[in-house]
């Protein structure tokens, strides 16, 4: 039998005619309408989305006023935390010693890394490997709990 595709011709040819055929089969099939019924549904998720309020979409969507003051309360907030903070810590820190304070407070960060170091330096390599595959094992049967979950309490049926 000889057929367009068993013809010897080059592999740019056949790919070309392999695409012609693969087209005219698709382009021969009988288009299909969706379901009413999927059709009403999305058309009102369409509806329902379109109603909604301006800050329930994402922030990039958010009018330009809206977006500067949030920006501008985000960091009046922290600034608050932060004062706040140090007054509880024991009271306002001057301004000229407050980079001092805060590089004094954390002058313990170095010397816990390199406490950790030594601690791991001084641990067995199996310990290391066999403490790795247990955390490995709990992270899998955390993904495999939730997916049992999920499809107890969501699965259609």
């Amino acid at each position: 039998m000889n057929t367009p595709l068993n013809r010897p011709v080059n592999r740019n040819d056949r790919e070309r005619q392999l695409e012609q055929l693969i087209d005219k089969a698709l382009r021969d099939q009988p288009s299909l309408r969706a379901p009413a019924s999927l059709q009403d549904n999305v058309m009102a998720e369409i509806a329902r989305r379109a109603a909604a309020p301006w800050w329930h979409g994402s922030f990039s969507s958010w009018p330009m006023l809206a977006r500067v003051l949030f920006l501008v309360a985000s960091v009046g907030l922290i600034k608050l935390v932060l004062e706040a903070g140090s007054l509880v810590a024991g009271g306002p820190i001057d301004p000229s010693v407050r980079s001092a304070a805060l590089f004094a407070e954390v002058s313990w960060i170095p010397a816990l890394f390199s406490t950790f170091g030594a601690a791991l330096r001084g641990l067995p390599s199996l310990w290391i490997y066999g403490g790795l595959t247990v955390l490995a094992t709990l992270y899998l049967t955390l993904f495999g709990v939730s997916a049992a979950a999920y499809r107890t309490l969501y699965a259609t049926r």
